[in-house]
């Protein structure tokens, strides 16, 4: 891997052929309070309409993902965070795209939400995420905190 592109080796008995595939970075920030985690219901009729994630979004061009996590917040819910160290990542493919997701932990730096692409948002036990409907994304999520934890 390189930059933001994936070698992907593929060997058959008359040859050998390296083929170059690109990827979007998408970002995701995962807070934990009380053994609660941070999750929110995206709006009906857009991308992941009424599915809950752990918020977050893709990266803008020349922004690093702790960068974008950030901003993604600001825009989603009015509130800052600190974002910390990396909790897990992945590729995820969406309408024939291939995604890097990469997850970190956060400290949400308020108590006030304003909710702009979410119809609500709740601070889930970890026992209780497998109940909600999550993005394919949003699954390595999910995976990496029941099989490895926080």
């Amino acid at each position: 891997m390189h930059g933001n592109c994936i070698y992907a080796l593929s060997i058959s008995p008359c040859f050998v052929s390296l083929k170059l595939m690109s990827y979007s970075v998408s970002t995701a920030g995962v807070a934990k309070c009380n053994n609660k985690y941070f999750i929110a219901k995206r709006k009906p009729g857009k991308i992941i309409g009424n599915l809950w994630e752990f918020p977050g979004g893709k990266t803008e061009k020349g922004e690093l993902p702790e960068e974008g996590l950030a901003r993604e917040f600001r825009e989603e819910f009015n509130v800052n965070i600190k974002v910390n160290n990396m909790l897990c990542s992945g590729l995820f493919k969406h309408n024939e795209k291939i995604y890097k997701l990469i997850a970190f932990k956060i400290d949400i730096l308020s108590e006030i939400f304003e909710l702009t692409e979410h119809t609500e948002y709740v601070w889930a036990d970890e026992a209780d995420l497998k109940k909600y409907q999550f993005p394919e994304s949003d699954i390595i999520i999910v995976n990496h905190l029941l099989n490895n934890g926080y």
